[in-house]
């Protein structure tokens, strides 16, 4: 898929009324959603544009993942950013044969048969959704893949903020 058909899907999203709901269908692959992944949208600047680090498309299981988005936008705060978290999930729901979940204080995504998980696009159409569903300006997408089983000091890192965060916005509520 090209990087015109991510914005193309984008606006036509955009222009919808309706919810933005999960695709159904049985996962042929799932990346993250392990106990050691990590999502979390927080004011942070962190440069911009997209990195994905150390994806591996030949683990059987599911690889631990964290997904970061840090926005330097004036006025971004802990609570502001909670909206930007339930937004990345609309927008990788926008990609056809994706599915995003929220899974403790981190992210799984899941793939239909016949569709090849790629950590770029999901990116991509998270850059995108940001840029134009939020107006945001200034912000960094960060996907950090590590190997199963929690052996990722970075992931273990911001899970924790993620953790310490979410907590924050629960009690805030």
């Amino acid at each position: 898929m090209a990087v015109s058909d991510v914005v193309q899907i984008v606006e036509q999203a955009l222009m919808r009324t309706e919810p933005i709901t999960a695709a159904q269908f049985e996962a042929s692959r799932r990346v993250g959603g392990t106990p050691h992944s990590a999502f979390l949208a927080h004011p942070a600047n962190k440069g911009a544009g997209v990195l994905v680090l150390g994806y591996d498309p030949d683990l059987t299981e599911p690889q631990d993942v964290g997904i970061e988005i840090a926005i330097a936008d004036d006025g971004a705060t802990d609570a502001s950013t909670a909206v930007i978290e339930e937004g990345v999930i609309d927008a990788i729901n926008l990609l056809p044969g994706y599915r995003a979940l929220r899974v403790s204080e981190g992210l799984a995504i899941e793939t239909a048969t016949g569709t090849e998980f790629d950590p770029d696009l999901v990116a991509g159409i998270i850059e995108a959704w940001l840029t134009r569903k939020y107006a945001l300006k200034a912000f960094a997408v960060r996907f950090i893949f590590g190997p199963p089983g929690g052996r990722s000091v970075a992931l273990r890192d911001l899970r924790g903020h993620a953790y310490d965060i979410h907590a924050a916005r629960r009690s805030a509520t």
